[in-house]
């Protein structure tokens, strides 16, 4: 009963009257005389005789003879000259309230959300499975829903008539504008999954249809990278409890949401292995140091933004305890097999496939950056400077989204965890600053993959939070939770360019 009422929302309205302005009237004197005798919901009938249709508020004798007196006012209808009240009753409307129904015309367009459904249900049962003594069946278990939630990924992917994915369209929309963009030359920005996508284009039918084929099998390509990564950590850590749970919050998470098809590539950077592996490099020195590293420079590679999760990677190598000597030696084997895995393709692209290597710049470069105190424009587009109510309103979204709260979570396991906690706060600034600095330039709604993509911390968080049972069922609501901000700025039109 609670839950009917709370949905429930009651609109009453005043009656309908009509009022014919004099044509003297000017907007400010018209909008004056509104607010003096409460006439609400304007709609303009006829302009020329500057009648204007209202819901009446106040409806006393004393009001409606008032508005019949005043010299302003030329004629009425629905109004009872004699009687003084107004000819129509109050109305009642009784409706409906749903999630974003400011966004949708109609409750049944929720479905069209159902990639968060997918990603709850699959959160909640890890979160379950965790629990189990068996570690065969949390193996089966975690393995198939994270088979499943790729197939769904790969499935339902985002329909672009629904959601703006930024400016992908700009460069498919022809083989022209394609090869323009993509061919002969390695934009150095993301230069693993442009030369990817190209390399891709080349192997398919040369239709008019090819371009778009390229981008969504790329984006397909990212989704098996992220099952698998997924899949991996999980064999490596034997299905653990830990494991699982921190399973669970990764596919939680909003920027899950993404590898359902976004077109944007800059989420291809994130890795949901690199953390747990760098982290237990860290605690014993042995090999998993190189793999976490390699891993972040492999994202790093597919797109610039994983400069920021290589950065945390050897924050968190050179501040762990010890002697210097040794955090020292963890440090330059960080750089280096994270180096190696984001440069040494440059080899491939000018020896093998004879690629030319450029950075953007000219006319289509826009600066990335947010301006300090003056907002500037861009291309057409509106760079809200930092001290502004704007970028205040966008940076809280946005830290919402990407899970920003954990840090409350994590910070509440230093004295039980304080190695992992350690890692995951030296992984943290990169991230915070790239959040704050970093200007989306579609908007943190068509720009998500790069908001997501800047926060790399994320999965340091929900790794420390899936130490314990209580705080990752905390860490797991506020996820869930911020899958609301993600449809709000994906739809909503206040966070598009």
């Amino acid at each position: 009963m609670l839950a009917a009422v709370a949905i429930l929302r009651v609109d009453v309205t005043g009656p309908r009257v009509h009022v014919r302005w004099s044509v003297s009237v000017d907007p400010a004197e018209r909008e004056r005389l509104e607010r003096r005798f409460d006439l609400r919901e304007p709609g303009l009938i006829d302009g020329p005789t500057n009648t204007w249709r209202y819901d009446l508020g106040e409806t006393s004798r004393e009001n409606i003879g008032a508005l019949l007196r005043d010299p302003a006012v030329g004629d009425t209808a629905y109004i009872d000259r004699n009687a003084l009240t107004a000819m129509d009753g109050r109305s009642i409307r009784v409706s409906a309230w749903y999630p974003l129904g400011d966004l949708l015309t109609h409750p049944v367009q929720l479905a069209r959300l159902h990639r968060s459904l997918w990603l709850l249900l699959a959160g909640a049962i890890l979160l379950w499975t965790a629990r189990v003594t068996s570690q065969s069946v949390r193996r089966n278990v975690a393995a198939g829903v994270l088979l499943l939630v790729g197939t769904a990924a790969l499935a339902f992917p985002f329909d672009p008539s629904f959601v703006m994915m930024g400016g992908s369209a700009d460069h498919i929309g022809s083989r022209g504008e394609f090869e323009s963009w993509f061919g002969g030359r390695v934009r150095f920005e993301k230069h693993l999954s442009q030369v990817a996508v190209w390399q891709l284009y080349l192997r398919l039918e040369p239709t008019s249809a090819a371009p778009e084929r390229a981008l969504v099998a790329m984006t397909r390509l990212g989704t098996a990278w992220f099952v698998l990564s997924a899949l991996a950590i999980g064999a490596l850590e034997r299905w653990s409890p830990v494991v699982i749970r921190y399973l669970a919050l990764v596919v939680l998470a909003p920027a899950t949401l993404l590898y359902f098809g976004w077109r944007e590539l800059g989420y291809l950077s994130l890795s949901v292995a690199a953390f747990p592996l760098l982290a237990g490099g860290i605690r014993d020195g042995g090999s998993r140091l190189e793999a976490g590293s390699a891993v972040a420079g492999l994202g790093a590679a597919l797109h610039g933004s994983g400069l920021v999760s290589l950065a945390g990677s050897w924050l968190a190598a050179l501040g762990a305890p010890g002697r210097l000597a040794d955090r020292t030696g963890r440090t330059l084997r960080a750089v280096a097999w994270g180096t190696a895995a984001y440069l040494g393709w440059m080899v491939i692209y000018v020896v093998l496939l004879k690629l030319s290597i450029q950075q953007d710049t000219g006319p289509g470069a826009v600066n990335g950056w947010r301006p300090w105190s003056v907002d500037e424009m861009r291309l057409g587009r509106r760079a809200a400077a930092i001290l502004s109510a704007t970028t205040a309103r966008d940076l809280s979204m946005s830290a919402w989204i990407v899970g920003a709260p954990l840090l409350a979570v994590a910070a509440s396991l230093w004295r039980r965890y304080p190695g992992e906690v350690r890692a995951a706060l030296w992984y943290l600034p990169p991230s915070l600053l790239f959040l704050i600095f970093r200007w989306p330039f579609d908007g943190i709604g068509g720009g998500m993959d790069l908001v997501a993509a800047g926060f790399p911390a994320l999965y340091a968080l929900a790794w420390v939070a899936a130490h314990d049972d209580r705080r990752a069922t905390i860490a797991a609501a506020l996820l869930a939770s911020a899958h609301y901000g993600f449809w709000r700025a994906v739809l909503d039109e206040r966070f598009q360019p």
